[in-house]
C-alpha cells in the first residue's frame, strides 16, 4: 500500500496541470494493450474496460472512441459511424460471419452478441484486400475460446452474471458454462438477456418506443494445437423484440411518435462458422472460413415476416519468408460469398394495383493478395482485389466486375516515431437500400441504366510516436497524429412512386447509381499514457462531409437526405477523455467524458458533454462487483446522427446508474 501512495504522489506531481484543464479538454480513451500493435491503421478494443464500463451492447462497447459515433434513438435505429462513415459500408463480421444488412428502414446494423463473449474487437481504418465490401473500413470481433476461461488451473466451471440499471429499468444476465477437456479440446455456452423498459431522458421525459428484450446464445467448440491444425465451431443467436415503428422515422424520432402505428417486431439473427487453420511452416498458413448467416423479421402484429440469408467461404494461405534482408509476409486467397432475402407482400394502399413482388439475390466471388515487405526502416504495403458481382432484383439481372489496389508505406524516422501513408481503392454491389424494400417493385419496370458496383477511394498520412520511460521508469506514453478522406461514388440507391428512396413502404420504381460522389474527411490526434497503478488516454476526431441531397428526392417533413444516415454522418467534432486508476490491489476507478460540438448545416444541433464514472472491485477469486453512473449530470441531449423530422428527434437516456454483480466458479 505504501508503494502505491508514493507512486501516487509522483504522478500527482506529473499530471496536476493537464488535470486542472480538464473542463476544457475531452479526450478519447485509447487503450494500453496499444502500445503491441505495430500497424497504424488498427485499433484493439480495451475489452477489460468495456466490462468494467458495463458496456452491454456493441454500440454501447464503441462509444467512447474519438473516431466512433453511435446513432441516437431507439435501439433498433442505432447506427455505427467510422470516421463518418455509416457502419452499412463497412465489412463487419464475428468470427467470420459477415453482419451489418440494412433490413427496413432501421435495425441491421447492430450486432447482437455479448462483449463478455469477445477476445478481440479489430477496427482497421485502411484498405485491405482480404476484406470484400469495405467502402469505409472494417470491424472484426472473435469470440473467445473455452481456453479463455482458465483460471488457475481450473479447466471447468461457469460464470455467472446479473445486473441492473436504474433509468430504463434494465435486467441483465448472463450465464457460461465451459469445459477444457484435454490439453487440446474444450467447449462452452452461453446465455444472456436483457429486459428493457422505455428509457427516460435528460428532461425527465419517457421515450416511447425505446423498450425491448434481447436474448444471446452461442455455443463453441475450439480443437487448438492439433498436428499444426486448429479448428472452431460457432453458433450464435441473438433475438430482440420490441413494440417499434415499421415504416417513417417512429424510432427516431421525438416524443410525439404515434402510438397507433406501433408494433411488435421480432428480430432474430442467426451465425454459424467454421474456422480451420494448418500451419507446419512459414511457407504454408492456410487460413479456412466457412460462415452462414440468417436474418429473420417477424412483423407479428401485421403477420408478416421476412427472411434475408448470407453464405460465405474464404480460403487464403499466409507466406512469411526473407529475400536478402527483406522480410515479407503475404496472403494469396479467394473469397466467394452469396445472398438471398425475401418477404411478405407488402405494398402501400396506394400501390397495389401496380405492384409486383420479387426475391433479391447477389453474388460476389473474388481473389486476392495482401502483402507487406519491410526493408531496413521502411514497411510497405501493398493489394490487389478482383471482385465479380451479379445482383438480381425485379428490374432484372445486374453483374459488374472491379480491381481494387492499395498501397501503404511506413517509415521509422527514430526507434520510437514513424510517419506513414496510405491509399487504398474498395467496391461492392448493392449496400445501403434495405433488403426488405427491394422485394416491392413496380410491374413491368426495367433498370433504368447500367447498375455499375459502388467504389470507395480512401485516403490517410499521419505521425505515430511510443516510447516507455519517458516521465517515470516503465512508463508508456503514444501519439498518433493523422489526418485521412473517405470517397464514395457510384452510390447504388432507389427511387420510389412517392419520389423517396422506399421510406413509408412506397413501391420502388427504379434502382440507380447516384450521380453525387460522397465525401467524408477530416483528422484525428489520440494521446495516452500509462504507468502502473494509472493510465489516461485522450483524442479528438474532426469529420467533415459533405451532406448532399441524394438523387431520389426529399421525403417531405424530413429535414435531410434519408440515405445521408445509411451512407455517413453530419460534419462531427468529438473529444473523449478517459482517466483510470487502481489505487489498492483488485479497485479500480474510471472516469470518461465525451464532448460533441454543435451542429448547423442541414440540420441544426446543440453540442453537448456527457460524464461517467465507474469502479470495479474484485472481491476474491470467484466475485466481482461492478458500479457506475452514465450520464452524470442529467444532460439532455440528442445525438446528431438521429433522423430529424420536422425539427423533433429523439433525446437520448439521462442519468442512469449501473450495478452488476459476477460470479465464477
Amino acid at each position: 500500500m505504501k508503494t502505491n501512495n508514493i507512486k501516487l504522489i509522483k504522478l500527482s506531481l506529473i499530471l496536476a496541470p493537464s488535470l486542472i484543464f480538464a473542463q476544457t479538454i475531452t479526450l478519447d480513451e485509447i487503450s494500453v494493450k496499444e502500445k503491441k500493435e505495430t500497424n497504424t491503421n488498427t485499433v484493439n478494443i480495451d475489452l477489460q474496460k468495456v466490462e468494467q464500463h458495463q458496456e452491454n451492447s456493441l454500440t454501447e462497447m464503441l462509444k467512447n472512441n474519438s473516431s466512433i459515433e453511435i446513432g441516437g434513438g431507439a435501439k433498433n435505429a442505432q447506427r455505427i459511424y467510422l470516421r463518418g462513415i455509416e457502419s452499412s459500408n463497412l465489412n463487419i463480421s464475428l468470427d467470420g460471419a459477415k453482419q451489418g444488412k440494412n433490413m427496413f428502414q432501421h435495425r441491421g446494423n447492430e450486432l447482437g452478441v455479448s462483449p463478455e463473449l469477445l477476445k478481440v474487437v479489430d477496427i482497421k481504418t485502411s484498405t485491405d484486400a482480404s476484406k470484400s465490401g469495405a467502402l469505409g473500413g472494417s470491424i472484426n470481433m472473435t469470440t473467445k475460446d473455452a481456453q479463455d476461461f482458465v483460471k488457475n488451473g481450473k479447466n471447468h466451471g461457469t460464470v455467472f452474471k446479473a445486473g441492473y440499471n436504474t433509468n430504463a429499468e434494465q435486467k441483465l444476465g448472463n450465464a457460461t458454462a465451459y469445459s477444457v477437456f484435454n490439453e487440446n479440446l474444450g467447449a462452452y455456452v452461453s446465455i444472456g438477456g436483457v429486459n428493457s423498459e422505455n428509457y427516460e431522458n435528460g428532461a425527465g421525459d419517457k421515450v416511447l418506443a425505446t423498450g425491448y428484450k434481447d436474448r444471446d446464445y452461442l455455443f463453441k467448440l475450439s480443437l487448438l494445437d492439433t498436428k499444426n491444425n486448429d479448428l472452431r465451431a460457432t453458433i450464435s443467436q441473438n433475438e430482440n423484440n420490441g413494440i417499434y415503428q415499421w415504416g417513417q422515422a417512429g424510432s427516431d424520432v421525438g416524443l410525439n411518435t404515434d402510438p397507433s402505428k406501433l408494433e411488435k417486431i421480432v428480430m432474430t439473427t442467426t451465425n454459424y462458422a467454421l474456422n480451420h487453420n494448418y500451419n507446419p511452416n512459414d511457407l504454408l498458413n492456410l487460413e479456412t472460413n466457412l460462415n452462414f448467416s440468417e436474418v429473420k423479421i417477424d412483423r407479428k402484429t401485421q403477420n408478416k415476416d421476412y427472411k434475408n440469408d448470407t453464405f460465405g467461404l474464404k480460403v487464403q494461405n499466409h507466406f512469411d519468408f526473407d529475400v536478402s534482408s527483406w522480410e515479407n509476409k503475404i496472403s494469396l486467397g479467394v473469397d466467394y460469398s452469396k445472398e438471398y432475402g425475401k418477404g411478405s407482400f407488402d405494398p402501400h394502399n396506394l400501390d397495389k394495383a401496380i405492384t409486383k413482388y420479387s426475391d433479391v439475390n447477389s453474388k460476389n466471388q473474388a481473389i486476392f493478395l495482401q502483402g507487406r515487405t519491410k526493408i531496413s526502416d521502411l514497411g510497405i504495403d501493398y493489394g490487389l482485389r478482383f471482385d465479380d458481382y451479379s445482383f438480381e432484383t425485379g428490374f432484372g439481372k445486374a453483374t459488374g466486375d472491379t480491381f481494387s489496389p492499395n498501397i501503404g508505406l511506413d517509415y521509422a524516422i527514430t526507434d520510437n516515431s514513424l510517419i506513414y501513408a496510405n491509399y487504398g481503392q474498395a467496391s461492392r454491389m448493392g449496400g445501403i437500400i434495405p433488403f426488405t424494400w427491394m422485394t416491392n417493385i413496380k410491374k413491368d419496370t426495367q433498370y433504368s441504366s447500367k447498375l455499375d458496383p459502388e467504389k470507395s477511394k480512401r485516403y490517410e498520412a499521419g505521425y505515430k510516436y511510443e516510447k516507455r520511460d519517458t516521465l517515470l521508469n516503465d512508463d508508456y506514453l503514444s501519439f498518433n497524429a493523422n489526418v485521412f478522406k473517405t470517397k464514395i461514388k457510384d452510390v447504388i440507391i432507389a427511387k420510389a412512386t412517392n419520389g423517396g428512396s422506399g421510406e413509408g413502404g412506397r413501391t420502388l420504381v427504379d434502382i440507380f447509381n447516384a450521380s453525387n460522389e460522397f465525401e467524408s474527411k477530416g483528422y484525428e490526434l489520440k494521446l495516452s499514457y500509462a504507468y502502473d497503478i494509472f493510465q489516461t488516454a485522450l483524442g479528438f476526431t474532426k469529420v467533415k462531409t459533405n451532406t448532399i441531397n441524394d438523387d431520389s428526392g426529399i421525403v417531405p417533413g424530413v429535414d435531410e437526405s434519408i440515405t445521408l444516415r445509411r451512407i455517413g454522418a453530419y460534419d462531427s467534432d468529438k473529444f473523449v477523455w478517459n482517466v483510470g486508476i487502481e489505487p489498492m490491489k483488485n479497485l479500480v476507478f474510471d472516469y470518461t467524458l465525451n464532448a460533441v460540438g454543435g451542429i448547423d448545416n442541414p440540420v441544426v444541433r446543440g453540442g453537448y458533454t456527457t460524464h461517467d464514472v465507474n469502479m470495479k472491485y474484485d472481491i476474491n477469486s470467484d466475485w466481482t462487483i461492478f458500479l457506475a453512473v452514465n450520464n452524470l449530470t442529467n444532460k439532455d441531449y440528442g445525438k446528431h446522427t438521429t433522423l430529424d423530422r420536422n425539427g423533433e428527434y429523439r433525446h437520448e437516456m439521462g442519468r442512469d446508474y449501473r450495478f452488476a454483480l459476477k460470479y465464477e466458479f
